[in-house]
């Protein structure tokens, strides 16, 4: 009984405490900077007014559903392989959206209005269709581990090809998307994403039970009665979706899916993805917040700044964290 109150505390305070942090960052984010904000400036027709709806509101929104999407991608996949070192493109998701804006950047294919926005989701959705045809013919996760790396690797050889017959402000252009930023969102494009993220999470919160019993081994699911077929194709889906939206907005952004989750069990100790779902989705919040905050540092350095520690920890911990 005592251990259970603990439990709650903890649980409590810990979410007490990243709710708390989220809503700092947040003010943080909108209102300081190159340029100081207030209220008072937020007048109609002015500059600071449309710094702070074309500028900084599209960025606290990519933040936010980068830092849910990637980290809660992330957490599914580690539980679905019981690999601590599995993220969300693992699967080749972030290659192929690569592959994508490499056809759209370098090789001049055209993907619409939306440009390279529609080249990435092109991109991740093919390699995910492929993903998912080879998950309905195997049961062994391992596989599905080995086809995305592999994937990945082809993918990367092809993308080299394109580089080099391109021209340079081509490949400039290319090389700063790959980089990663949160400043590539506009205002009339958050609720696509807002929507894509929605949907891979409803996908995920439904495969809560599944998870529970798969990081156990898929023998034990199946004792318990869970469909562990339909579980595992509707986690490939839900990761595959989040990865995707946030690699076709925001470019590849590194460490915050393999990190974030060892950060959410370490905040609060228990394997429970009713739990660790929504932890690790605000930890990914206040780590991608807090990475907004050092603008003139390119997003991927400040971020392997805290997920090349936490990767380093599980290993030297014998290869996982999360019993």
């Amino acid at each position: 009984m005592a251990g259970e109150c603990r439990f709650e505390y903890r649980v409590q305070a810990g979410f007490a405490l990243l709710v708390a942090l989220a809503f700092v960052l947040s003010y943080l984010t909108l209102f300081s900077g190159s340029v100081g904000l207030s209220w008072s400036d937020l007048s109609l027709n002015s500059v600071e007014s449309r710094i702070f709806w074309d500028i900084r509101v599209p960025r606290l929104a990519a933040a936010v559903l980068s830092g849910i999407s990637l980290a809660v991608a992330g957490l599914s996949l580690q539980t679905l392989f019981r690999n601590p070192l599995a993220g969300p493109f693992v699967l080749g998701i972030s290659s192929g959206a690569s592959l994508g804006v490499a056809l759209s950047l370098l090789a001049g294919f055209s993907f619409g209005y939306f440009g390279v926005l529609s080249a990435a989701s092109v991109g991740a959705l093919a390699v995910t269709l492929v993903v998912m045809t080879v998950a309905a013919r195997f049961e062994n996760s391992t596989v599905l581990l080995i086809v995305g790396l592999l994937v990945g690797y082809f993918i990367d050889a092809l993308v080299s090809l394109l580089i080099v017959g391109s021209d340079a402000e081509s490949l400039r252009v290319y090389v700063s998307w790959g980089m990663g930023s949160f400043g590539r969102l506009t205002f009339d494009c958050i609720w696509i994403y807002a929507l894509s993220v929605l949907l891979g999470l409803a996908l995920l919160g439904l495969s809560v039970r599944y998870l529970n019993a798969a990081r156990m081994g898929d023998d034990f699911a199946k004792g318990l009665g869970v469909n562990v077929r339909r579980g595992r194709m509707m986690v490939l889906l839900g990761a595959s979706l989040l990865a995707a939206a946030s690699t076709a907005f925001c470019g590849p952004v590194a460490f915050v899916g393999i990190a974030v989750p060892h950060l959410a069990f370490m905040l609060f100790k228990t394997s429970n993805h009713r739990v660790l779902m929504p932890a690790s989705a605000l930890c990914g919040i206040v780590l991608c917040l807090a990475a907004c905050q050092f603008s003139k540092i390119p997003l991927n350095a400040v971020l392997s700044l805290v997920g090349v520690p936490v990767v380093l920890w599980v290993i030297v911990r014998g290869g996982g964290i999360r019993k």
